[in-house]
């Protein structure tokens, strides 16, 4: 479907990158890289809404620092699809276009399935894919 207004999905070969959790379990410990995901985890809707309602008032400083937090956050987590969809967030007269938004709020749900999912698999951090 290529009818104007409609957006490709962003191509995805993997929401989450496990070997980036155990890399922060061997740096901190199984139990703090525990603690982060669950995190991680809580605060996540709260940042993407930090960045829908920052690019709803063209803050571009709230962009900017809400964009940084998802993304670097993301990243630790190994949820690499997520920071990579907020790193390419095109801007227009320096603020999110809604949009790109909306993906990144499909992509942080995804993104929270796998991370519940595999904390529903007892996957213990530091464990290995």
């Amino acid at each position: 479907m290529n009818e104007p207004g409609w957006h490709e999905p962003p191509r995805v070969t993997s929401v989450l990158r496990t070997d980036a959790l155990d890399a922060l379990a061997a740096d901190v410990g199984a139990g703090e890289a525990e603690l982060f995901a669950g995190r991680y985890l809580a605060l996540l809707e709260q940042r993407v809404g930090n960045l829908r309602q920052a690019a709803e008032t063209a803050d571009a400083t709230g962009v900017r620092e809400a964009a940084l937090s998802l993304q670097t956050t993301s990243a630790m987590i190994g949820a690499e699809a997520l920071a990579g969809t907020v790193a390419a967030l095109p801007t227009v007269a320096g603020s999110v276009v809604g949009e790109s938004v909306a993906e990144v709020e499909v992509v942080a749900a995804v993104t929270t399935g796998a991370l519940v999912a595999r904390a529903s698999a007892a996957i213990p951090v530091g464990a290995g894919a």
